[in-house]
């Protein structure tokens, strides 16, 4: 009985020191959304990230098949024209290579808008919104891979998709950001990029798509986010935006800098714009001071700049940012 008894008191030791952690780390968690402006522990940081994976509805999927439709020579780079079969549909991509080039090189995911397209960034059309940063980074000496954001081209396309994604318990955000990911394995598999030195820069929808791609995928060590960043309660909620901004339940997780907070702390540029009409300038600094307190000790890798125009691309200084963190 003596030695019954002294088991069953060291299982209740062993049971009361996992419930002490449990309640520890669940405390953490706690004190972190009742003081967002503290600094979350790494293992905060991951939990949360596992917590905004599942608000994200993230699907797995890998290319059934991919295919090169076109090749042009341009010059001091190339471009490819893929198409991508992912999910039963067909997808294309641009994929730029510089041809001054070291064994191994950087690469960046770049990612557009609404009302502009990846030929808009890759400079084979001229966009009003500026947003031909592909084209810059390639001639910087970055592979730079350009794909369709899917279901983006047209409006009532997209909210129809969004509205079914819904009703089946999904998003459109989610959808995009698996075949992302995809796109993500694609490109750290070419035999020339370094997987190790990969960015992403996305303006407006693509700017979302940037931040919750890099939150939730440690793969990206530099990110630009140009036209997507404030608070959900200065953008989204203050005026009806398209469908895709909607994630459902995404309050309960946190604000928009709490997402921004996961990719502490790898290096982030963000650009707005004082007249931007989407993402007000109150909006968008309320956003950067919360973001602020998760790069302390890092202060030099977090860069935000408030541009006069509106809601159009800017890009100063990202091909010496990429190229400083890259």
């Amino acid at each position: 009985m003596g030695r019954k008894g002294k088991g069953e008191g060291t299982v209740k030791k062993h049971l009361m020191v996992v419930i002490l952690c449990l309640i520890s780390f669940l405390g953490g968690w706690f004190f972190h959304y009742l003081y967002p402006t503290s600094k979350p522990s790494l293992g905060v940081r991951e939990f949360q990230r596992w917590e905004l994976k599942k608000k994200l509805k993230l699907a797995e999927g890998k290319f059934s098949e991919i295919t090169v439709i076109e090749e042009k020579d341009m010059g001091s780079y190339t471009v490819r024209l893929l198409r991508f079969l992912w999910q039963g549909f067909s997808f294309d991509a641009y994929l730029l290579i510089p041809k001054k080039k070291a064994e191994k090189v950087a690469a960046i995911l770049a990612l557009h808008g609404h009302k502009t397209t990846k030929d808009d960034v890759v400079g084979i059309k001229r966009s009003r919104f500026n947003v031909d940063f592909g084209r810059r980074l390639v001639e910087s000496g970055f592979c730079v891979l350009v794909p369709d954001i899917i279901f983006s081209e047209d409006f009532d396309v997209e909210d129809h998709v969004a509205l079914n994604l819904i009703m089946s318990g999904g998003h459109i955000t989610g959808l995009r950001l698996s075949y992302l990911q995809s796109l993500l394995d694609y490109l750290c598999s070419l035999p020339f990029v370094d997987s190790k030195k990969v960015g992403c820069v996305g303006w407006s929808m693509g700017g979302g798509l940037a931040l919750y791609l890099a939150a939730v995928d440690k793969r990206l060590k530099v990110v630009e986010i140009s036209n997507y960043f404030g608070t959900y309660r200065g953008t989204f909620m203050r005026k009806r935006r398209s469908i895709d901004n909607y994630i459902p339940d995404i309050l309960s997780f946190g604000e928009m800098a709490d997402v921004a907070c996961l990719i502490a702390p790898r290096p982030l540029l963000i650009e707005g714009g004082k007249r931007d009409p989407e993402f007000p300038k109150e909006a968008f600094m309320q956003g950067v001071k919360a973001l602020k307190n998760c790069y302390k000790g890092h202060e030099e890798r977090l860069t935000w700049q408030l541009m006069p125009g509106g809601h159009r691309f800017e890009g100063k200084g990202i091909e010496e940012w990429f190229k400083k963190w890259l």
